[in-house]
């Protein structure tokens, strides 16, 4: 099946992109040549130019010409189609990807662990524990957690994609589990296990961190789902 012309131009742009090489701030040529050379008309490059400038992919210089961007995930965020914010499923798919990514790494960065470190997490759970006490939501206090985790791998990629995801479920707020005692606890959980050097109690206790939040969002589906049905009798 032959893709929308659109989505054709878009393809041959980011193909010429790639296959020149061509590095963030790099200029592309004028309208008229970059049309000629792609095979495509003036305005469906400019509808293509358009769709990848909001991607983040290229940028428009008023005067100056098209340019290749820096790239970053939060044009992608910005993009995600809001079906993706208010489906359960999507959520649900979300976390198993965060968790895959987590609990395939939980045992690596654990090796470079410093006590220093583990310290640092301590007083975070610590944090975590005072706002559950206080009778407050610590959604912020849990992302600082994660994020500060994984810092040992010294991976930017890591480091970007646990962002994006906290970037996302900051859109879902309203659909986000309270922080209750037994994530404060299974955080610990996760620190016991790697100052103890069990890779086996690593994984599981980040599979019941996910685990709860999991079962979290999925009472409140069905208690939504209870007061739907209520409504329509």
């Amino acid at each position: 099946m032959r893709k929308p012309l659109y989505q054709e131009a878009q393809q041959r742009l980011r193909d010429y992109i790639l296959d020149h090489q061509l590095t963030p701030g790099a200029g592309l040529p004028p309208e008229g040549e970059l049309a000629n050379e792609l095979g495509i008309s003036r305005l469906s490059l400019r509808e293509a130019t358009k769709s990848l400038e909001t991607l983040g992919v290229i940028k428009a210089v008023p005067g100056r010409g098209l340019y290749v961007s820096t790239f970053s995930f939060d044009a992608v965020v910005q993009q995600l189609p809001y079906s993706f914010g208010i489906g359960g499923h999507s959520l649900t798919e979300l976390l198993q990807v965060r968790e895959a990514i987590e609990g395939g790494l939980i045992v690596a960065v654990s090796t470079l662990m410093t006590e220093a470190d583990l310290a640092e997490l301590d007083g975070i759970v610590d944090e975590m524990a005072a706002a559950h006490a206080r009778g407050e939501t610590f959604a912020e206090v849990d992302r600082r957690f994660h994020v500060r985790l994984f810092a040992p791998l010294d991976n930017g990629l890591v480091t970007t994609l646990l962002e994006l995801f906290w970037d996302l479920f900051h859109k879902l707020e309203s659909e986000l589990p309270a922080g209750d005692q037994h994530s404060v606890d299974v955080h610990r959980d996760i620190l016991a296990a790697i100052r103890g050097g069990d890779a086996r109690q690593m994984m599981r206790s980040v599979r019941e961190h996910f685990g709860g939040i999991r079962r979290s969002l999925d009472a409140r589906s069905s208690s939504a789902s209870q007061e739907n049905q209520a409504e329509d009798t």
